[in-house]
């Protein structure tokens, strides 16, 4: 038994309002028993019981409990209908009602009331009842997945808020260029209970406190091109909206088709039907997404071929609006129970089942594709599961917030405390990085290094410095970016490496042990032979001299200074990603403010030419469309000066001396 096999039933069901029936002395008891039924017809459920509670006040009828049970069920009161279950199972003596008693640990189950289920469904699972026995042990399956599961998981959920949230139902939330579409649903204004439901889309944009604004119609052509509209999706290259289009046998859902919209300029067009779907079966809940490189739209249907109710399929699109035959996902992902509301991003699908182990109805799982089958599905956990349904998954492109449908306690309902569904936010806590970075040389501890860390494509460099008897040094790191990491120290030739934190899930340290190499005793430098200046390094996509650098031009300074006659070739690289004509301009930028730096201090033009020759000499094969690491990369951005006249040879003694404890770094200078 299931709670609904289409969830969009359950929320147009929700939205009718009760009518409180005349007192039964005023309404022959017959009349109020054919009223009944004749919501029973339309399954309008919440009028029809209705009916029957004010016959029940006054006939005390207890045959009538399992109906009155049943509806308030299908109606999602879990409180009434397990209060009702509750009262049959006592009367049940014998203990025969084997149905009566599964529904009554089922309630349990829904309420939260893990223990009280157990025990009423152990019983059931002890029986011979082929029916329910086995619904029994999936149940407790269910049971013993939720109260075994860690709860200490970092996930926020709270309710969207009344600017989102009506007493009537929310569902199917999508993100799309910062704002927020999803469909709500209501009477009719001025309409009888089981007439008209009103399907609108409706969209909401971030507010300034990071919340929803008050929602507001999308395009009315969308809106009014049916009495039902939702199940709203976008493919983002096409600038595409996939919707589907609902019609009715009363309260009942008769046909539910796929179409799309096209957006132009501010608006969307009129929407048009999605060819190659099912059209003589329930289709809905489309998303778009990618399997074996092609285009594909996922949905939910129950049309043949499926296992259960409702499974999922894929179909690959052929052109705008055509899709290729459908294909059912397989056993991996579908089970004998329905599988809903299908989310597809970069290799990952979250699904709603009620055919699994389920913390209460419909849980949301998800399965991994690796380019050509399935993972095992896996239960999404505590915040996204509770003890009532929870579909509609949805998160943005960072992957830590995101919304979800459900009916959990907490909602804002027509009826009971779990009728209506609603949308819910969720947040899921970043991991933490810590770098650890160890400076040793011949991996013993090296003391006295300094430590910057550049972030990627940020201009601003965040440096932390290590006190003078330390080699180690600890950085806590963002997610999914990039960092430069350079160490100095005197008397040492600096070095740097490249990490990411891209695809990192939890909490982890990241430990990286840098051996720095001596400099030489003595070091030649010979006319025309160009040195690299290995501190000078530039911001990206910028040309300013950053502090780091400044001790390695002021050595150069002190060169020219040792010898007038020297002119010098101050030449600047880049690696080869990016435009030619950029990088050679960059270049040449970065090589003129070296120069400026020099002519700062008094060294005159005519002794400097800066050359900025862009990407056009290399170090490596690092050229273009080559796939290389950042430090392959890194080789290739580069400062370096050669003496193109003056001295032919310069011999440059360093001595390593320690002053006060600190280690000094003194050159010699003098012509070989």
């Amino acid at each position: 038994m299931k709670i609904l096999t289409v969830p969009i039933l359950i929320l147009l069901t929700m939205a009718a309002s009760t009518v409180l029936a005349q007192p039964l002395k005023t309404i022959p008891y017959q009349a109020r028993i054919e009223k009944a039924d004749e919501y029973a017809d339309r399954n309008n459920y919440a009028s029809q019981l209705d009916e029957l509670e004010e016959v029940y006040k006054e006939r005390k009828d207890k045959s009538m409990l399992p109906l009155m049970a049943q509806l308030n069920y299908k109606l999602r009161d879990y409180g009434r209908a397990e209060n009702l279950y509750k009262r049959i199972v006592d009367g049940d003596k014998k203990g025969t009602d084997i149905e009566a008693r599964y529904m009554y640990g089922k309630m349990l189950k829904l309420n939260g009331k893990y223990q009280e289920a157990a025990e009423v469904l152990r019983e059931v699972k002890n029986t011979d009842d082929d029916v329910y026995a086995p619904l029994a042990i999936m149940e407790l399956k269910g049971i013993l997945l939720a109260v075994s599961t860690d709860t200490v998981k970092q996930i926020s959920v709270v309710p969207a808020g009344p600017k989102i949230n009506t007493k009537s139902g929310e569902y199917s939330p999508t993100l799309y260029n910062n704002e927020l579409y999803f469909t709500s649903t209501a009477l009719a204004a001025g309409e009888e209970p089981g007439n008209t439901y009103v399907v609108k889309l409706l969209k909401s944009q971030r507010d300034k406190d990071g919340g929803w604004s008050k929602a507001s119609e999308v395009d009315a052509l969308i809106s009014a091109s049916s009495p039902a509209v939702g199940n709203v999706a976008f493919s983002q290259a096409d600038q595409i909206m996939y919707l589907t289009k609902v019609t009715f046998d009363g309260e009942e859902v008769a046909t539910s088709r796929v179409y799309y919209s096209k957006r132009e300029g501010d608006a969307w067009t009129d929407p048009a039907l999605v060819k190659g779907l099912p059209d003589s079966f329930i289709v809905k809940n489309p998303m778009p997404g990618e399997l074996y490189g092609r285009d594909v739209l996922f949905f939910s249907s129950n049309a043949p071929g499926g296992r259960g109710g409702f499974d999922i399929f894929y179909a690959t699109k052929i052109s705008e609006g055509i899709f290729d035959s459908p294909v059912n996902l397989g056993p991996t992902v579908n089970t004998a129970g329905d599988e809903i509301t299908p989310f597809y991003k970069e290799g990952k699908l979250v699904y709603a089942t009620d055919g699994l182990p389920s913390y209460g109805g419909f849980d949301l799982y998800s399965t991994e594709w690796n380019g050509t089958s399935w993972s095992t599905p896996a239960n999404m956990g505590p915040g996204f599961n509770s003890p009532a349904d929870d579909m509609y998954y949805t998160i943005d492109e960072e992957g830590y917030e995101g919304l979800l449908v459900s009916n959990r306690v907490g909602t804002t309902s027509l009826r009971g405390k779990t009728c209506c569904d609603d949308i819910f936010t969720f947040s899921i806590a970043k991991p933490v990085v810590e770098l650890e970075v160890y400076v040793l040389d011949e991996n013993k501890p090296l003391r006295h290094g300094e430590l910057s860390i550049m972030e990627q494509f940020k201009p601003e460099t965040k440096v932390t410095e290590g006190k003078d008897d330390t080699y180690h040094f600890s950085y806590e790191l963002d997610i999914n970016k990039g960092y430069f990491i350079k160490v100095t120290r005197i008397g040492f030739f600096p070095d740097s490496l490249y990490v990411k934190t891209t695809g990192i899930k939890e909490d982890s340290t990241m430990i990286v042990k840098i051996n720095l190499k001596p400099k030489p005793e003595v070091e030649v430098i010979s006319i025309n032979q160009p040195i690299r200046l290995n501190n000078i390094y530039y911001n990206y996509n910028d040309a300013k001299i950053l502090k780091a650098a400044m001790p390695d031009l002021d050595y150069l300074y002190e060169l020219m200074q040792q010898y007038p006659d020297m002119v010098i070739e101050l030449s600047s690289h880049t690696d080869a990603r990016g435009n030619d004509e950029f990088n050679m301009k960059l270049s040449q930028r970065r090589a003129d403010s070296a120069m400026n730096y020099l002519l700062a201090k008094g060294i005159t033009p005519e002794r400097i030419q800066a050359v900025g020759y862009g990407e056009s000499m290399l170090l490596n094969n690092c050229g273009n469309d080559v796939k290389c690491s950042e430090e392959e990369h890194q080789l290739n951005r580069r400062t370096e000066f050669k003496i193109i006249s003056g001295p032919t040879n310069i011999e440059i003694k360093k001595q390593i001396t320690r002053e006060r404890g600190k280690i000094i770094d003194t050159k010699t200078i003098k012509e070989k």
